[in-house]
């Protein structure tokens, strides 16, 4: 038996009976409606008994399910979520559900939410929907900005130069006095890497202080002046008070500062100092 009903928009729609309580769309105008639970009541002796209503073919009564949103399942569904089960199935993999005793296993790490929408359809694209913003959040997360990826790529090759330079002044024959190469290379080992850490951090800390000045000038200009010429004074108090949209850019700030730290370590104390680092110039 159907039931008739009409939207707001004066569109009649006629569903059958066993979709009562059930929500689906108009056709006419895709409002989300919910269908009408017939009252049940004994005909008047006076009144004649009403003449059934005309059964539509079952390719029409397809249609007008797919038109309002309502789709009748053709196998079976677990009685407690309501998740599509495979014929013989004990337990349902959605919610944990044992289909012979009707009780939930204990300790079944099923994912079960709340469903927003009696739509079965509806509710598989919101939670498509909402499998795809966590996706595209990992991603995000996951990537690098393109200037960290441009630091570490300047830090390996002056790493690759001075490994050349200090394996040609161990193992080849050196490079003269006079020259710069010369210099270089009769300078001790860790000399030459903390100069090649220091590069890195440097490199790190330029490209993360033009970062957070470029934000600041998108947000006003005197605020990037001020971080562009106050790398130290103004720039990472600025991004930390920014953190949301600055984190990356100060977390590099830090790295570079370890690189910066662990470089002056290794000059002073095993390079001999800075004032062999300024007899090669």
């Amino acid at each position: 038996m159907a039931i008739k009903f009409k939207c707001g928009c004066g569109h009649v729609l006629s569903v059958p009976d066993k979709f009562a309580g059930k929500n689906g769309k108009c056709p006419k105008c895709q409002k989300v409606l919910k269908v009408p639970t017939p009252k049940v009541g004994v005909a008047s002796p006076a009144q004649p008994a009403a003449r059934p209503a005309p059964v539509a073919p079952a390719g029409q009564l397809d249609s007008l399910f797919d038109e309002v949103g309502l789709t009748q399942k053709s196998g079976p569904i677990c009685p407690s979520c309501a998740a599509e089960i495979k014929p013989g199935t004990v337990v349902c993999v959605a919610c944990g559900t044992n289909l012979q005793t009707g009780e939930k296993m204990l300790g079944f790490n099923a994912q079960t939410t709340v469903a927003e929408f009696d739509n079965l359809y509806l509710q598989e694209a919101a939670e498509n929907m909402r499998r795809d913003l966590i996706m595209e959040s990992r991603r995000e997360k996951a990537a690098m900005p393109w200037w960290v990826l441009m630091s570490f790529l300047i830090g390996t090759i002056t790493l690759c130069a001075a490994g050349i330079v200090i394996v040609d002044g161990i193992f080849g024959e050196g490079g003269n006095p006079d020259t710069l190469m010369g210099r270089i290379q009769m300078l001790p080992v860790p000399a030459v890497l903390g100069t090649t850490v220091g590069v890195t951090g440097l490199a790190i800390a330029l490209f993360a202080h033009l970062s957070i000045s470029l934000f600041a000038f998108g947000k006003n200009a005197w605020h990037g002046v001020g971080c562009l010429f106050g790398p130290a004074i103004v720039s990472i108090p600025y991004g930390i008070m920014n953190w949301t949209e600055n984190k990356a850019p100060v977390k590099a700030l830090i790295v570079a500062m370890l690189f910066i730290g662990l470089a002056l370590f290794m000059i002073l104390m095993w390079g001999g100092g800075f004032s062999r680092l300024l007899n090669v110039l």
